[in-house]
């Protein structure tokens, strides 16, 4: 297993942005899925009790039909050798990402729709044996009904609907699956890359940087270390503005933001998040005009790594938008 993430960021690094994103199709999602086709399970590991938001869940056995609903399970689930049966993603990316096809190799998996509400239906019909909504909005209701499908693991104790950050994420997932061991093996393989990461790029170290949603004209969200995409400012050697960190009241993983303040999001480097391609900051707000930070606008591609947050994701954010940071600071 210690290969997993070392062989898919060998073959991110042969890969472009454009195959990448070429390569994120899962097909129609009209197939009932094939199960678990990873290898090197711990059968022996089972059965195995996960604490979560929801109590407690006991999985007698190696799961075989595994259904993933959070944002990023599937990465985790795919990184760890189980290929799910079905699984959800982002409404505004369909089919698996890039990195989480290059792991998965030949995946027989339904396309579940996005992340907004379960359908109940579709995930019965695929007969799982283990549900996971680690990294998703679960609440009580959704998962007395999931429950009742198959076991189901929440995300940990103490922790808020899309509020999981990357390392519990990961921990949470391995643990449900009877894979620990490889959780902190696919951890400790990242953070190796992340520090090679850093140490190539020196100019990142201490510099501010914002990732930014683009809602409307006159809305905009800054994301708070609780979020993937604030994670991410932070994986990298750079910090949050203080004027985001001062707006956070805890009640949320990022800061709404006027158009008449955008200027605290100044900094040294401002991420954009947004479904428009041509998305040109200047011209969509005149006062980002007057900002010291460079501007960068992020691929779809690139907007999903840092989201989902997950081991597979960040390391292709490594190899794909830490140079073009790297090179905007340098600049």
């Amino acid at each position: 297993m210690k290969t997993t993430l070392r062989r898919t960021v060998g073959a991110l690094l042969a890969t472009t942005l454009a195959v990448g994103l070429s390569a994120c199709s899962s097909g129609d999602g009209s197939t009932a899925g094939s199960g678990n086709s990873g290898a090197g399970g711990n059968g022996s590991a089972f059965p195995v009790t996960v604490e979560h938001e929801f109590g407690e869940t006991t999985i007698e056995s190696e799961p075989q039909r595994v259904v993933t609903l959070g944002w990023g399970d599937i990465d985790n689930a795919i990184a760890l050798g189980v290929n799910p049966v079905g699984y959800v993603r982002s409404a505004n990316y369909p089919g698996l990402q890039p990195w989480a096809q290059d792991a998965a190799g030949d995946i027989d998996a339904v396309d579940l729709g996005n992340a907004s509400e379960p359908d109940y239906e579709k995930i019965a019909a695929l007969e799982p044996d283990l549900i996971i909504d680690v990294q998703g909005g679960t609440d009580d209701e959704q998962y007395s009904r999931l429950s009742s499908i198959a076991p189901t693991v929440a995300r940990p104790a103490g922790t808020n609907v899309w509020q999981v950050n990357r390392a519990p994420a990961t921990r949470q997932i391995a643990r449900a699956l009877g894979r620990v061991e490889e959780g902190e093996e696919l951890l400790t393989e990242l953070e190796e890359r992340i520090a090679q990461t850093r140490a190539k790029y020196p100019q990142l170290e201490g510099k501010t940087g914002t990732a930014v949603l683009v809602y409307d004209p006159s809305t905009y969200y800054g994301f708070q270390d609780r979020d993937g995409r604030g994670e991410f400012i932070e994986t990298i050697g750079m910090r949050l503005p203080e004027s985001i960190r001062a707006r956070d009241d805890g009640s949320s993983f990022s800061v709404q933001v006027a158009s008449e303040e955008v200027a605290m999001l100044d900094g040294d480097v401002v991420l954009f998040l947004t479904d428009d391609q041509n998305f040109v900051p200047t011209e969509y707000n005149e006062l980002f005009g007057r900002f010291s930070a460079e501007l960068l606008t992020l691929t779809p591609a690139e907007r999903q790594a840092i989201s989902v947050n997950t081991p597979l994701s960040i390391s292709y954010a490594l190899d794909t938008l830490v140079p073009r940071i790297a090179d905007a600071v340098r600049g």
